[in-house]
């Protein structure tokens, strides 16, 4: 592993999420739990939809990106392939947070009124 290329691509994928930081927040990132892999960042996450890890890396031949889901365990979940960069923090948050009923999880869970609600 080229772990300076690796760190480099860490650091984009990283200044993607910080296009949206509001929406990569409501994921429950921990960012002590971010760790450079090859080619791409892993870090550990409690959304609605998934709690456990995350792993973003860079496919490099088709310049896009791949989402892993991973269990608490380490067991892989799911994998989704040929994202691109536009795409990146919409996909992660359909996988990680936003669920069907997502404002009125906001508001059991946080006991928020949301505009629906009034």
């Amino acid at each position: 592993m080229d772990e300076e290329y690796s760190r480099e691509i860490a650091g984009y994928i990283l200044s993607i999420f910080r296009t949206n930081p509001f929406v990569v927040m409501s994921w429950g990132i921990n960012l002590a739990s971010i760790t450079i892999v090859e080619v791409g960042v892993r870090f550990h996450v409690q959304g609605f939809l998934h709690t456990g890890y995350v792993q973003v890396v860079l496919n490099e031949g088709e310049d896009l990106f791949e989402v892993t889901l991973i269990s608490e365990e380490g067991e892989t979940l799911n994998k989704i392939e040929h994202i691109f960069v536009d795409n990146l923090i919409s996909i992660l948050d359909s996988e990680i947070e936003k669920c069907e009923n997502y404002e009125e999880r906001i508001s059991q869970e946080y006991g928020i009124i949301t505009e629906t609600e009034k």
